[in-house]
C-alpha cells in the first residue's frame, strides 16, 4: 500500500470522526470530536508521558514478538527438515488454539510482576505457537513436483529445504506474521492493564478509572498509529520477499 493511500484513508477516517463528534450524537465529553482529542497533544506533560509509555510498550511487544518469531521459524524448519511434522503439529495445535490472554494469570505466577519479563513472556506465548504452526502447515503446500524434479537433478535435502521449501513457506508465513504482530500488541496492552504500572495499557486503565474520554481516545490513537506503521513495514517486506524469492508481484 502506497503512503499516499494510507494518508488518504486516515484523513477520511479522521474527518468522519470529526463530523460524528460535531453532530452531537453523544455529548462531547463522552464522544469528543477528533480536533478536541488532538488538543491533548498540546499538553507537554501528557505528550511526554504517552511517548515514554509507548516506548516501553513497543520494547516489550517487540522483544517478545522477535523472540517468538525466531524460535518458531527455527524450530518449525527443524521439524520440517527432520520430517517430524506429524509428531509436532498436534502439540503445536494445543498451544495455537489457546487464547494468549489465558496464559496471563499463569505467567504472573511463573514469571512474577517484573515489568519486562512478564509482558515479553506474554508476547512470546502469543507469537511462538502460530508461527511454529504456520511454518509446518505452509511447508505442506509446497509443490511436490518441484521437490521431485530437484531430487532427480541431484539436489540434497538441505538444498531443497533452502531453495524450494523456505521461500514458499516464508511467503505464506508473512500474512500470519502480520496478524500476530497485531495480536502481540493487543496482548501486551492487556498485560499492562491488568498487571503493570507502566505502558500504554496502564495509561488506558488510568484514564478509564477517572472517565477521561479525551485522553483515552488520544492514547488509543497513539497505539493505533504505531501499529499502522508496523503493518506497513511488514507489507513492504512481504512485497520484497514475493518479488525476490518467488518472482511474484504483490498489490
Amino acid at each position: 500500500m502506497k503512503i499516499e493511500k494510507v494518508v488518504l484513508s486516515l484523513l477520511i477516517f479522521f474527518l468522519l470522526w470529526e463530523f460524528a463528534g460535531r453532530i452531537n450524537i453523544y455529548p462531547q465529553y463522552i464522544f469528543p470530536p477528533f480536533s478536541r482529542v488532538i488538543e491533548s497533544f498540546r499538553d507537554i506533560e501528557y505528550l511526554r508521558t504517552v511517548f515514554e509509555n509507548a516506548g516501553l510498550t513497543l520494547i516489550r511487544a517487540g522483544l517478545g514478538f522477535v523472540l517468538g518469531t525466531v524460535v518458531g521459524v527455527v524450530l518449525g524448519f527443524v521439524f520440517v527438515g527432520l520430517r517430524l511434522i506429524e509428531y509436532a503439529q498436534p502439540i503445536a495445535t494445543i498451544f495455537f488454539v489457546t487464547p494468549s490472554v489465558a496464559w496471563i494469570p499463569l505467567l504472573i505466577l511463573w514469571v512474577g510482576l517484573e515489568p519486562l519479563k512478564l509482558p515479553v513472556a506474554a508476547a512470546f506465548t502469543c507469537t511462538f505457537p502460530p508461527i511454529l504452526y504456520g511454518i509446518m502447515s505452509s511447508s505442506r503446500t509446497v509443490d511436490r513436483d518441484q521437490i521431485e524434479v530437484a531430487s532427480t537433478l541431484g539436489a540434497d535435502s538441505w538444498t531443497i529445504l533452502r531453495e524450494i521449501v523456505m521461500p514458499v513457506t516464508f511467503l505464506k508465513l508473512l500474512p500470519i506474521v502480520k496478524t500476530e504482530a497485531i495480536m502481540v500488541w493487543k496482548t501486551t496492552i492487556v498485560v499492562e492493564m491488568v498487571a503493570l504500572s507502566s505502558g500504554l495499557g496502564y495509561l488506558l486503565l488510568k484514564y478509564s478509572l477517572i472517565i477521561d474520554v479525551q485522553h483515552i481516545l488520544s492514547t488509543i490513537l497513539v497505539l493505533s498509529l504505531i501499529m499502522v506503521c508496523v503493518i506497513e513495514l511488514i507489507d513492504n517486506l512481504e512485497k520484497r520477499v514475493a518479488l525476490k524469492w518467488v518472482g511474484e508481484q504483490r498489490w
